[in-house]
Parts: C-alpha cells; structure tokens; sequence
C-alpha cells in the first residue's frame, strides 16, 4: 500500500472515532440518565429498552416528542418531552447513531410481576397484534409497527392505554400513530390489555 493510502486509510479511521466519540457523547449527555448507558431502559423511570427499536421508528418518536404529538398530561411523558425538546438536528442524528451502535438487549429485568395472564394473552396478541406487529411481535417497519420485544409489561400496558384513550396517536401528522389509535378501539378491557402486556414481556424472558 503506498503512503498516501495508508495516510488516507488512518484519516478514514480517526473520522470514524470522532463520529463515534460525539454519537456516544450524545448519548450519554441526553439519554443514559433515563434510559441508561446500555440503553437497556428503566422500568421505574418510564424509560423503555431503546436497543432493539428500529432507527426510522425512534427518529420518528424524537420527532413526535419534539413537535406535540404527544399527550403531555401524562409524567413521563412531560419528562421526554422537556428531555428532547430543545435539541437541535445534529444531536438527535448523533444519539440515534449511539443508539444503533448499541448491542440488541432483548431480556427484561423484572422488578415485579406483570399484572395480567399471559397464556390468556397469547390468544388475545394473536387476534389483535400480531398482523403488525408480527408473530413473535418482532415488528414490521414497512407497517410503522415496532418491535415490542426488550419492552416490560407495565410499558407496553401503559402505551396501549393511551392508544386507546385517544392520548396518543391523535395528531394529524402521527400517520403510524392514528393507525395504532384504531386498532386500539377493538380492546379496552383493562385487564385484557394487562394479559396481552403481560404474554408480550414474557416473549423477551
């Protein structure tokens, strides 16, 4: 190889490291607190497991929490919005690209119990969820269905509500959004929405 590539190759390198470097400064500046350094999420904080997200799903979320689309009645919420709501174009792509870089981490760190029957669950996942979001709800990007793997039982209990409560999903911009608002109607039972939660989180066990 001659000079001049390999000064080109380790410039290339040093670029890469610097990328690097400033993705996972953002990272941890903007998100570790909550999410933690892994980005394994925190239960107890609200945050979910970011690993396994696709990157066009979180980016459009970031977008969601910055322009409104969501309801802010809720504390979580408020946090995430308030967390993110000033960060320019360039620190949202660096933490995304942190993000992506992190490894997968599908197993969930229960503090409790989940509240529903997840054999009960397995059915209803089955009927309602499973057409988006897939049979082992591994997600299906083309539909703006996420992965619902890594994500606890009171997370996924939680969202599905304000689905369903009109509390999320409701913006005219929020096209995926609107579609999960929908489909959300076809259960509100509680306790139903708790077993489906709780067969979900069991996949990632």
């Amino acid at each position: 190889m001659k000079l001049s590539q390999k000064l080109a190759a380790l410039l290339l390198a040093i670029s890469a490291l610097s990328v690097s470097s400033l993705a996972d400064d953002a990272y941890q500046t903007h998100c570790a607190s909550c999410h933690g350094a892994s980005g394994a999420g925190n239960p107890s904080l609200g945050a979910p497991n970011l690993t396994l997200f696709s990157n066009a799903y979180l980016e459009r979320q970031l977008r969601g929490f910055q322009e409104g689309w969501r309801d802010t009645t809720d504390p979580y919420t408020q946090t995430m919005s308030a967390a993110v709501g000033a960060l320019d174009a360039g620190v949202v792509a660096e933490a995304l690209l942190a993000i992506d870089q992190l490894p997968d981490l599908r197993k969930i760190s229960v503090a409790k119990p989940a509240a529903g029957n997840a054999d009960r669950g397995a059915d209803l996942y089955t009927a309602y969820c499973s057409a988006c979001h897939g049979t082992n709800a591994g997600g299906n990007d083309a539909l703006g269905a996420p992965t619902l793997l890594g994500l606890d039982a009171r997370y996924l209990a939680r969202q599905y509500r304000h689905f369903s409560e009109g509390r999320r999903g409701f913006h005219a911009d929020d096209r995926y959004g609107k579609q999960m608002n929908r489909l959300s109607r076809s259960l509100k039972d509680p306790s139903l929405i708790d077993d489906v939660s709780a067969y979900v989180a069991q996949l990632s066990q």
